[in-house]
């Protein structure tokens, strides 16, 4: 079944013998971060039941960074970023949303190319220990296959599994992008320069639904946003991110 990650997604990473001791191929699910360690990470949250449909990232103290597909349909009203916690049954700092960013260009139609969107909240986020801005790539940053990437989120153990309260990361590696394209296009979906790829051909261990729009860094620095896959924990079909560095005039004119 081919899907959204707003409802399905799989987050796998290519291993190699070497590799393997630096990124804990134990890890299945994910373990639960700990507090601070992904001060960006926020949830996005129905106002009116607190329920979690997506993830996202702070960007700076007005904005939130998120997929498009997470936004879609949606009104400031109907939307409040959580951040500053771990643990979604714990109070965080909760900031309503008053205007929703989505690119002019997104099309769902087209493998959910230009996947991106912004919140501006109505509340600061304060600098503390558990919330801070998470770092942008920059033009000349090149990511590539076998990099060691971070993706976090409170989305599904597993396929059809229950939910986790605890925010749940997990070291995965960049995809080879010719690799992704192959896969995708025989199932005539298309992987633009704009999209990057991650996944683990060996290993079942990624996040699952309610995960979209949230982090994948490579080096501490916001790299992608999770976008898109074919079905959940799939170890031949990489899971598809929005490409953070393509973006970066855009997020300049709108982060304001």
């Amino acid at each position: 079944m081919f899907v959204t990650t707003l409802t399905l997604f799989a987050l796998f990473a290519l291993s190699s013998g070497e590799l393997l001791l630096r990124y804990d191929p134990r890890i299945v699910n994910g373990v639960n971060a700990k507090e601070g360690e992904i001060p960006y990470q926020v949830s996005l949250q129905n106002k009116d039941s607190s329920f979690h449909f997506c993830g996202g990232s702070v960007l700076n103290e007005n904005y939130v960074i998120t997929a498009a597909h997470c936004t879609t349909g949606k009104t400031p009203d109907d939307i409040k970023v959580v951040a500053g916690t771990t643990n979604l049954t714990k109070l965080g700092s909760e900031h309503p949303v008053v205007k929703i960013v989505i690119h002019e260009n997104y099309n769902a139609s087209d493998s959910w190319k230009n996947d991106i969107s912004l919140l501006k909240v109505s509340k600061p986020f304060i600098k503390s220990k558990v919330i801070s801005y998470v770092p942008l790539p920059s033009p000349s940053d090149v990511i590539k296959p076998n990099d060691v990437a971070i993706v976090s989120g409170w989305g599904r153990l597993w396929q059809g599994g229950p939910t986790t309260v605890n925010l749940q990361r997990v070291n995965i590696l960049i995809a080879n992008q010719e690799y992704c394209k192959y896969m995708y296009n025989k199932i005539r979906y298309n992987i633009y320069d704009t999209q990057v790829c991650a996944y683990d051909p060996k290993v079942e261990k990624g996040s699952c639904n309610g995960d979209s729009g949230g982090p994948l860094t490579v080096n501490g620095k916001l790299v992608g946003l999770v976008s898109w896959a074919m079905g959940c924990a799939l170890t031949d079909y990489p899971t598809v991110y929005t490409r953070v560095s393509s973006y970066l005039n855009w997020i300049k004119a709108n982060a304001v």
